[in-house]
């Protein structure tokens, strides 16, 4: 009873204190009051600790004195005046080395209020402070994210900062150079154990990407300042936060961080490659660099952008003729404060009126969305798609251009229509001395765009199926043979390519929306290989068998791909044994999505092969590893393959597993093999 009263009248004596005057230069909208009372707390916290109310209304600066919690007894409180209609926070110890957390150590979202009444009093428990002591404990940082410097120094500003780097999964394994991203906030970037509000799982995504397109980008990530956050990332001098920093924090990237990131890595360090990009403070930061240094930053990712700093930004952006090849990325939640909506709306529309080039800008307002990592990290991997145009790096060229580059003729077919799946190109390569008056089987192959020519595949590779091809026949190792290659589109390839009914041999009550390899939405309704092979059967097949001179029994009709196209020949031939007789599986990828721990996918896939794999009388099979980058995650499953092979009557006349050590996931390393698996099936 003693400890209510006292609550009482703390709670009357700090709500009149905030109606009358504040000690703080924030401009109050309303007479609207809430009092955060904190009365619960994690095991071992001591009452001799202070706490700190930290939010969007007072520039999350980790800790100001203004704002730090009153204690009472064993309770804290504070009281906060209608700063903005909603406003965002965490408590702290006084800074973001020590923000409260989940009781299992990792982030929790922002917390949120939206102000509705005169006065309100809302109670909180904290389930645990993530102390730097425990941050290794939690750690989710992938294996190719490394520390560049615990400590490195900022001379422009006389301070040190840590700089993290992630590079890509093949970065070891090749000598490519790659694009580079310099992202703020550094602590939230790859780490939910250094962030304070969650992660933007950068990482995890770009590995994924990686293993969809082959797209590989590093990352240099800065930690920000703790309480110097706003200064180092505000252009302009601010009333209440004081001098800028933005020109000297920006100074340091351009002049000591991305020299020594260029001597040390290999980057491609032009401006076309070269990219920046932040949230709310970060994100004008970044805007601010896109327009100042337009021939260092050629890609900008803005999001949540905290214009209402300064409204300097806008006079910044009325002359941009150096920002003409400059692609700038815009994102927005629609739940934002009123102070983020209107100002991103001015923004966007003042780029427009000042003749910015339109197809290089891109708005994206997310209806749902509010100003935290959630919004952030569901958007990033379309910021960078959109950036890096990913989307158009399987643009097919002209049959024309096409058959300029390779040995042989193609036919294109595009869109090839379908009633099972989305229409794409298909190609139907012919070989030199091509003749109607003879016949040809045939290999039907996925993944066409990357199979004759490297000028128009994404990654500048290519199988050289036609140089193969064309030199197998006419040294008399292979019958004659036509290839059929069909395009994939790359954000269906996944739910084309996966063998269906292996997913029916998943236990009652597995976690399927860790399996679908990044894909936003997953369900196992969305599986579409047993489509995929009506089309390739029903539809393909039957076209032609009547357009070219081909035979059309099973004898002659083969099938080929790699990684998950390995897995899909391996399911055609077992669904559809009665039209092909022997499939090539190339590096096939055994772990059905991107690797992970206690992967259900893998036993899945051999529990069907078990059952329906066809007779070892009538069909051939070949499986191929190799042993580095992804491949490096297939030469633990040999001993199945081999196993189930075995047991269904397979033997060294009409199947392989082979291994091929030192060799990638990549076109690279199957074009060098590729006569293995072709003079295999087709020899004569």
């Amino acid at each position: 009873m003693d400890r209510l009263i006292v609550i009482c009248f703390l709670l009357l004596f700090w709500s009149c204190k905030t109606d009358k005057k504040q000690d703080n230069d924030n401009p109050v909208l309303g007479d609207e009051v809430v009092t955060f009372i904190v009365n619960g707390y994690p095991e071992g916290h001591s009452l001799n600790d202070a706490i700190y109310i930290s939010g969007d209304f007072e520039g999350w600066s980790g800790g100001r004195e203004q704002f730090k919690l009153k204690q009472e007894h064993d309770f804290y409180a504070v009281s906060i005046p209608k700063y903005r209609k909603n406003i965002n926070f965490k408590f702290t110890k006084g800074n973001w080395d020590v923000v409260e957390c989940r009781s299992n150590g990792n982030p929790i979202e922002n917390r949120k209020y939206a102000f509705s009444k005169l006065k309100d009093t809302v109670f909180v428990t904290i389930a645990n402070w993530n102390h730097p002591e425990n941050q290794s404990n939690n750690a989710t940082a992938a294996p190719n994210v490394q520390v560049f410097a615990e400590a490195y120094l900022m001379p422009q500003l006389d301070r040190k900062r840590k700089i993290s780097i992630y590079l890509p999964p093949d970065y070891e394994a090749s000598n490519e150079s790659y694009p580079v991203l310099y992202m703020h906030d550094g602590q939230n970037v790859f780490d939910v154990s250094t962030s304070y509000a969650g992660e933007w799982e950068v990482d995890e995504t770009l590995n994924k990407i990686y293993t969809r397109t082959g797209f590989g980008l590093i990352v240099v990530a800065i930690d920000h300042g703790g309480e110097k956050r706003f200064a180092e990332y505000a252009p302009w001098d601010h009333e209440e936060h004081g001098k800028a920093e933005g020109d000297a924090y920006l100074n340091f990237i351009v002049n000591n961080l991305k020299p020594a990131i260029d001597k040390t890595y290999r980057t491609k360090s032009d401006a076309r490659n070269t990219a920046i990009m932040g949230s709310s403070l970060g994100g004008l930061i970044t805007h601010y660099a896109a327009f100042k240094y337009p021939n260092v930053f050629g890609k900008a990712g803005v999001f949540s952008p905290s214009y209402w700093c300064s409204q300097k930004v806008f006079e910044q952006v009325k002359s941009n003729e150096k920002l003409s090849n400059s692609r700038l990325y815009f994102l927005m939640g629609g739940l934002e404060d009123d102070r983020m909506l209107p100002n991103f709306h001015k923004m966007i529309d003042l780029l427009k009126d000042s003749n910015f080039n339109s197809e290089n800008l891109k708005k994206n307002l997310v209806p749902e969305g509010n100003h935290d990592e959630k919004l952030w990290r569901e958007n990033f991997e379309d910021a960078i798609t959109w950036l890096f145009q990913l989307d158009k790096m399987n643009a097919s060229k002209t049959s024309k251009e096409i058959s300029e580059n390779i040995v042989g003729k193609l036919d294109r077919y595009q869109p090839f229509p379908s009633k099972y799946i989305k229409p794409r190109p298909v190609d139907v390569w012919l070989p030199e001395d091509y003749s109607k008056d003879k016949k040809y089987a045939v290999l039907y192959m996925h993944d066409g765009q990357m199979l004759f020519d490297s000028n128009a595949t994404w990654n500048k590779q290519e199988w050289k199926v036609d140089e193969w091809a064309s030199k197998l026949m006419k040294e008399g190792k292979t019958k004659d043979f036509i290839v059929v290659g069909i395009h994939n589109i790359k954000e269906l390839r996944w739910f084309d390519l996966f063998p269906q009914k292996a997913f029916k041999n998943l236990k009652k009550g597995t976690d399927i929306t860790m399996l679908h390899d990044g894909y936003d939405g997953f369900n196992e309704t969305l599986l579409n290989g047993d489509n995929y092979l009506k089309f390739l059967v029903k539809e393909l097949k039957p076209f032609i068998d009547s357009k070219y001179p081909v035979y059309t029994d099973r004898e002659n009709t083969f099938v080929a791909g790699s990684s998950m196209g390995g897995l899909m020949s391996m399911y055609a031939i077992s669904e559809y044994p009665d039209v092909f007789s022997r499939a090539a599986c190339i590096s096939t990828h055994w772990v059905g999505s991107a690797p992970i721990e206690n992967n259900p996918l893998p036993e899945a896939i051999f529990k069907y092969m078990e059952a329906h794999l066809p007779s070892s009388k009538t069909h051939r099979l070949y499986f191929d590893y190799g042993t580095e980058t992804l491949d490096a995650h297939y030469p633990q499953y040999a001993p199945r393959v081999d196993a189930i092979l075995k047991a269904k009557g397979y033997t060294n006349t009409n199947s392989r597993n082979l291994k091929f050590e030192g060799t990638d996931h990549s076109e690279n390393s199957w074009n060098q093999r590729l006569d293995i698996p072709l003079t295999f099936l087709l020899s004569k």
